[in-house]
C-alpha cells in the first residue's frame, strides 16, 4: 500500500468505503467540507488531519496483525508436515 502524499490523498483514503455523509458524520464536519478536503480546495483542521491518521494507523495495524498471523500459521503448517512425514517414515 502507497503511502497518502497530500491532504486529498489521506482523507479520501481514510473514509475508504463509506460514503461522504457517513465520514464526515464520523468527523464531525459538513459534507460540503469533507468534499473540499477531498479534492484539496480546503485544508482540513488539524484535529480531521490526526484522525485520519489514526484510521489509517489502525487499518495498517489491522493488516500487519492478519499478516503476522498468516504467517505464523503458514509455519505450523509447515512444522505439523514434517512432524507427520517423519511419523509415517519407518523406523
Amino acid at each position: 500500500m502507497a503511502y497518502p502524499r497530500s491532504q486529498a490523498e489521506l482523507v479520501r483514503r481514510a473514509r475508504g468505503e463509506r460514503t461522504q455523509k457517513e465520514f464526515a458524520t464520523l468527523l464531525g464536519v459538513e459534507k460540503s467540507c469533507l468534499s473540499r478536503y477531498e479534492s484539496g480546495k480546503l485544508g482540513a483542521p488539524t484535529r480531521v488531519i490526526d484522525a485520519c491518521l489514526a484510521l489509517i494507523a489502525d487499518s495498517m495495524d489491522a493488516d500487519m496483525a492478519t499478516t503476522a498471523v498468516q504467517e505464523a500459521l503458514k509455519y505450523s503448517r509447515m512444522v505439523v508436515s514434517l512432524l507427520d512425514s517423519r511419523a509415517r517414515s519407518p523406523a
